[in-house]
């Protein structure tokens, strides 16, 4: 296991590698994702990586982001709880049309197709599928290739659009921690980590440490003014979270769906083109940063959109104010929605 393990690390870092190399967004995120994603649909089966390894990467991004929170910040978040209802629902009716078309003409339980079309977290969404029957396969494929073309497209998208190159820009914090400070917030983001998995918050891993640096920043002088984590740790972490996501895939599964595979590329694209709209019309409408909406509003993941609000000096707290709010309602929405129609529903069946 360790060898595999490590194969698989050193074939994401090539990746992160050659992305950078071509000055790629992103590059060490996505380099490892495509890569990994590529050679287990070439058919090589021997990667594999610890789930762990993915929580350290997530612990390193929650402090990341939780280090750019200000009391301004805060302020904006709670000015924009009517937008991030609005771009909940839209993105829910969004999916709830797929459903429909998903159930027609793919021939999938109800069940399956809603939760594979309502556009939460990874691994939210494959626990309540789990939890109400459904097709826990067909489930992953849609949300991971959701994941996927988003985290790869977002981007290079944002890029085109506005010739805002990636790598160049403009960042908040202006140096980075020491050695001592960089331990001690790396030891309280591992056990915020904990404690927030213990009282079952969603994305436990990045929520838990993110919302306690944040809390430091704010209200203490503990952590060093206007700093940032060593930019080789962020990295390396990006490569984690890339090989992990990329691991989802498998080639036995793309050929047993296929037709459901191609089904999900198309109805990511679909949602890629409707969240952009959304997000032009909310910065259209309040004048608000374009860039900063687009990536509120992808349903990508919290890490990977919170990552790309770092790399393009978009405003990180409120676009991942955006994605938690929408997970958040999703999960309790969803969660116990579905279980209330199913309660129903059988039970009218057997009556």
């Amino acid at each position: 296991m360790l060898l595999r393990t490590l194969a698989t690390l050193l074939i994401g870092s090539m990746g992160g590698l050659l992305f950078a190399a071509i000055h790629s967004p992103l590059p060490w995120l996505l380099g490892a994702l495509v890569t990994t994603v590529v050679v287990k649909v070439l058919g090589y089966d021997k990667l594999w990586a610890p789930r762990w390894l993915r929580s350290i990467g997530l612990v390193v991004v929650g402090i990341s982001l939780g280090l750019r929170m200000t009391p301004a910040i805060m302020e904006t978040m709670t000015d924009h709880i009517g937008l991030m209802l609005l771009a909940t629902f839209i993105t829910l009716l969004f999916g709830l049309i797929n459903m429909l078309i998903m159930h027609k003409m793919a021939d999938v339980d109800w069940v399956t197709a809603f939760i594979s079309n309502v556009p939460g977290g990874l691994s939210e969404m494959l626990s309540i599928g789990e939890k109400v029957g459904g097709n826990q396969q067909i489930i992953s494929i849609f949300h991971s290739i959701r994941v996927v073309v988003i985290v790869l497209s977002t981007p290079f998208l944002v890029t085109w659009l506005y010739a805002h190159p990636l790598s160049a820009a403009a960042s908040v914090q202006n140096g980075e921690m020491g050695l001592v400070p960089t331990l001690l917030i790396l030891a309280a983001g591992a056990v915020a980590a904990v404690l927030a998995t213990r009282i079952s918050i969603p994305a436990p891993y990045m929520l838990g440490p993110m919302l306690l640096t944040a809390v430091l920043c704010v209200s203490t002088n503990v952590l060093p003014e206007d700093h940032a984590l060593p930019a080789f740790l962020v990295q390396v972490a990006q490569v984690l979270i890339g090989v992990s996501t990329g691991l989802q895939f498998s080639r036995e599964d793309i050929i047993k769906h296929r037709r459901l595979f191609s089904f999900a590329l198309v109805h990511a694209f679909l949602l890629l083109g409707m969240t952009l709209t959304l997000a032009l019309s909310i910065s259209y409408l309040t004048s608000t940063d374009v860039i900063t909406n687009i990536l509120a509003t992808s349903p990508g993941g919290l890490t990977e959109m919170g990552l790309m609000a770092l790399s393009v000096g978009a405003d990180p707290l409120l676009v991942m104010a955006f994605q938690l709010f929408r997970v958040l309602f999703i999960l309790f929405a969803v969660s116990y929605g579905v279980r209330a129609w199913l309660k129903r529903y059988r039970k009218e069946e057997f009556s």
